[in-house]
């Protein structure tokens, strides 16, 4: 049985694989529960469930009668949404939205909801190192509660390491430390491993060292997938999740073939963004997700801002988890050109294609009808290659400039843990 099947048998109390139809009837009674608490205990859902027969929501087609929640609401009055006293608050997340200012988001997390991330983190990660070996984490661990803090104890569990090198603005550095700590196992985002991955080959290191990669935290490129599986001569998974989400959310199998939605966990829906309409398997929409066991702050059909699918069938591991498509994006990502919508996907698939290219950030000028990218890289020919591909994007318009600056760094281009977007203007 897969390892996060068994998780899920466990969840549930039975000892064989559950069917398909066992888990949503399990979700869905789950559910059930959660809005008679959540209506009993928060100011905010007593008023926003007052209209809710609980017992009614008998399939995914009746969550459509519940009212969905929005990232503002985390914004406005987060405190009206707790259904448990402060004193049974964990942790608290404070969360800025990249690009805006404001108010910030802020999600409150009691102890049971860190637990429950650390199993779900000990069962997703035992596909990627097995007991006795080290995970090198390219993510912070230095806060009780944080991401590298939850992965590392959720490796102990496990019988393997972590070692926290933090975030790594430097691919070199990233490199010896890997090096050093003789990690079989590397996690971080695509664009500090890419960086990684570049120095690797640069320096002429011997690929099958690393023998897995789990890529997180942002927009995953199949480029880099590529290029990362070539130059560490691995296995690279991919995962899906977001701090609303209890930072796990989906994470891939063995075989590859999509990312298994952490179901014991999450009720996750695809809906059309604009009709609120239940999207079948194979369609893109709007990412919308319940947890189902956040007692202190429910999260109650929350809408991610996160576009992907689910993918129709079973996987090749024989697991009847859901799926996500590995290409999840942010819903409102890009800019407006004039002759279409360039995305930062786009760029990403294009640019981190080049085998010279470490990483990039671009930036458009309206004004100007002018892009303007920074590549990252040692090569010589890196500025003239990343022009090409970027004066070959027909939705730039035949009356637009592109200006390429060549950093002779190695990367990534966006310091720290920060989400990468094309900026807008100077």
């Amino acid at each position: 049985m897969p390892y996060l099947d068994r998780w899920m048998a466990r969840r549930m109390g039975v000892q064989v694989l559950p069917s398909a139809r066992d888990v949503r009837l399990w979700q869905l009674a789950r559910l059930r529960e959660l809005l008679v608490h959540a209506r009993k205990n928060s100011p905010f859902y007593a008023e926003r469930l007052a209209g809710v027969d609980a017992d009614s929501i008998r399939s995914l087609r009746d969550l459509a009668r519940i009212p969905m929640t929005r990232p503002e609401h985390l914004r406005d009055n987060p405190d009206a949404m707790l259904c448990v006293s402060r004193d049974e608050i964990a942790r608290v997340v404070t969360l800025n939205s990249s690009g805006t200012t404001g108010t910030p988001k802020r999600i409150f997390n009691t102890e049971g909801d860190q637990e429950r991330i650390r199993d779900f983190f000990s069962h997703g990660m035992a596909n990627m190192l097995r007991p006795g070996e080290t995970a090198l984490l390219l993510l912070p661990a230095d806060r009780p509660g944080g991401v590298g803090r939850l992965l590392m104890d959720s490796l102990e569990r496990m019988g393997a390491g972590g070692v926290a090198h933090g975030s790594a603005d430097n691919g070199a550095e990233a490199v010896d430390h890997l090096l050093a700590s003789d990690a079989q196992c590397v996690v971080g985002s695509p664009a500090q491993v890419n960086a990684l991955a570049s120095v690797w080959e640069r320096r002429g290191l011997p690929p099958g060292h690393v023998h897995s990669v789990l890529l997180c935290w942002d927009a995953i490129p199949d480029a880099v997938v590529g290029h990362v599986t070539r130059a560490l001569g691995c296995k690279v998974f991919r995962h899906w999740g977001m701090m609303e989400t209890g930072l796990g959310g989906a994470v891939e199998c063995a075989p590859g073939s999509g990312m298994h939605i952490r179901e014991a966990d999450v009720l996750l829906e695809i809906i059309d963004p604009v009709s609120g309409e239940l999207l079948p398997d194979g369609e893109a929409g709007e990412i919308v997700t319940t947890m189902l066991f956040r007692w202190g702050m429910p999260l109650v059909r929350y809408r991610t801002g996160d576009r992907g699918r689910i993918l129709p069938g079973i996987c090749a591991c024989g697991s009847p988890l859901r799926r996500l498509d590995s290409q999840v994006r942010r819903m409102a990502e890009g800019v407006e050109t004039g002759y279409g919508r360039l995305t930062l996907a786009q760029l990403d698939e294009v640019l981190y294609a080049i085998p010279e290219l470490i990483d990039f950030h671009a930036a458009w000028h309206p004004g100007e009808s002018l892009l303007e990218v920074t590549a990252f890289g040692h090569s010589s020919r890196l500025g003239n290659l990343v022009r090409n591909e970027l004066e070959a994007l027909t939705n730039l318009g035949p009356d637009a400039n592109v200006s390429v600056e060549v950093r002779h760094e190695d990367g990534p281009a966006v310091p720290g843990l920060a989400k990468r977007r094309i900026r807008i203007g100077r």
